[in-house]
């Protein structure tokens, strides 16, 4: 068992950790039958439920199929696009020669009970701090972000001036994520977005909506909202072959060293 992965992770986490290494090495190849929960359970030490957990996890993630009646098997590499990384729309702005300015709506730490906690779910019941900020160009509204921040992640975040430094900066800066979730959809908004943005109730916008975790923390959700006619999101980027990972897996599947990230 000496390619499992630091202990201090759950024991389905290290057994995960160790077929999804046997995966990436090719030494189970695509189509390659899992052995049956009862092996892997000797050789790891640990039940089979424990097992069925890591495997279950891997099936979640697109690395395993599970077909009735055959057993487990490996579904190997695919195609997979890079995420692109979302720069801070203030450096947007100012690269494009247009002046960045914005303006706080709310910058407060939600009550418990409120409905908005919801969008970031905490374990303990812990505080969620929300901000709501419009983003201009040139005195144009360009986008509307909201922000929901596990407080225990930021502390301070409250405390800083958001006109002069933008939240992307300060969780750059104060913050460690290991997962990102990132989903784009169009939308038609609300009456109070379209009045901050500026826009009649038939002009539709870009919603990206991501989520960070540090490890099996949340960090932060992020929703910004961008008027469809003046703005596009843009990626280029290499094509990449890859063991699959769905955007919604969530925050288990990426066991990296935490880097400062958005």
């Amino acid at each position: 068992m000496n390619e499992v992965a630091p202990v201090d992770q759950p024991l389905y986490g290290r057994i995960k950790s160790a077929i999804e290494k046997r995966i990436r090495a090719a030494e189970w190849p695509a189509d390659f039958q899992v052995p049956r929960e009862e092996e892997l359970a000797e050789e790891f030490g640990a039940s089979r439920l424990t097992v069925r957990r890591a495997l279950r996890e891997l099936q979640t993630e697109g690395m395993l199929v599970r077909i009735q009646g055959r057993g487990t098997f490996v579904i190997g590499p695919k195609m997979q696009c890079a995420v692109f990384e979302l720069p801070d729309v203030s450096e947007e702005i100012e690269d494009g020669g247009g002046v960045h300015t914005s303006e706080v709506i709310s910058l407060l730490a939600l009550r418990p009970g409120d409905p908005l906690s919801n969008l970031l779910p905490l374990p303990n019941d812990g505080v969620v701090f929300h901000s709501r900020i419009l983003h201009k160009e040139d005195g144009t509204p360009i986008q509307l972000e909201d922000r929901f921040i596990n407080s225990e992640e930021a502390p301070a975040y409250l405390d800083q001036d958001f006109t002069r430094i933008t939240p992307h900066t300060y969780l750059l800066r104060e913050t460690e994520v290991t997962f990102v979730d990132n989903t784009i959809r169009a939308i038609r908004p609300d009456e109070e977005s379209r009045a901050l943005l500026q826009i009649d109730a038939n002009q539709p916008c870009l919603l990206l909506d991501r989520r960070t975790w540090r490890g099996d923390v949340p960090v932060t959700r992020s929703r910004f909202l961008y008027p469809g006619d003046r703005y596009r999101l843009r990626s280029s980027h290499e094509a990449t072959t890859a063991t699959a990972r769905p955007l919604s897996a969530g925050p288990a599947t990426m066991n990296l060293p935490p880097r400062r990230i958005r």
